[in-house]
């Protein structure tokens, strides 16, 4: 296995080879850039995603951690990704995996979401990517509904023509009924029965949007007056 590995990454173009080195020297403790780039490397070669591994170095450089937790961090989201592929292959191996799909389903193992769920997801899915269903039930359980109950609902989504992101905007919807103050029972009800017609989420007003993309600096000391004014 290991020299497989070896001879993959001889064959992988110079370019890729050097690209996340280039990109995390100077940004990480120079004792983690060596390791940092080898499992980078390494993970390229066996066809897994890089781009996480290289924001989580980057991360921990941002944050002054020091160069062994920065490796040690590097390390084990290559594992959750083979992790997270192994399960996506084992349950429908004729399904192409993109690297979009194997991130969403390792982060949604990652928050907790058990791989049980996910292979309900997947079999009950064929041929459908599980990314959007994954991610959509990993926020239900984070906002406390049951997991059986949240993947049940997800499927009957998709099975009634909702797709793609529009599967997080189920949950969404779920989430907003128990915020309305509906128990999650009958959140699930009431989300179930307007399927697949399922509202979009509010969209926040343009002034708040424009103040919220505007630094407090920039506000015109003009329009600050002009506030004043109109409570006199």
């Amino acid at each position: 296995m290991k020299s497989a590995l070896v001879l993959a990454l001889v064959g992988l173009p110079l370019a890729a080879q050097q690209g996340a080195r280039g990109r995390i020297e100077g940004r990480v403790p120079a004792p983690a850039v060596a390791p940092v780039d080898s499992i980078i490397r390494v993970a390229a070669a066996a066809g897994l995603p890089t781009e996480p591994l290289v924001q989580k170095a980057l991360e921990g450089g941002a944050k002054k951690v020091d160069a062994a937790r920065i490796v040690a961090a590097v390390a084990d989201q290559a594992g959750e990704l083979a992790a997270a592929r192994a399960l996506l292959r084992r349950t429908a191996p004729e399904q192409p995996i993109s690297p979009a799909e194997l991130i969403a389903v390792t982060n949604a193992l990652v928050r907790g979401l058990a791989p049980e769920r996910v292979e309900q997801i997947a079999t009950a899915l064929p041929g459908e990517p599980t990314g959007p269903a994954v991610h959509a039930v990993a926020d239900m359980v984070g906002h406390g509904f049951d997991e059986d109950s949240s993947v049940a609902l997800i499927v009957a989504a998709a099975r009634s023509g909702v797709r793609g992101l529009r599967l997080l905007d189920v949950a969404t919807a779920a989430v907003q009924e128990v915020q309305r103050g509906l128990t999650r029972d009958s959140a699930l009800a009431k989300v179930n029965g307007e399927l697949p017609n399922v509202p979009l989420p509010p969209q926040p007003p343009r002034a708040t949007v424009a103040r919220a993309r505007r630094p407090a600096h920039a506000l015109p000391p003009v329009v600050a007056r002009g506030r004043d004014d109109r409570s006199q």
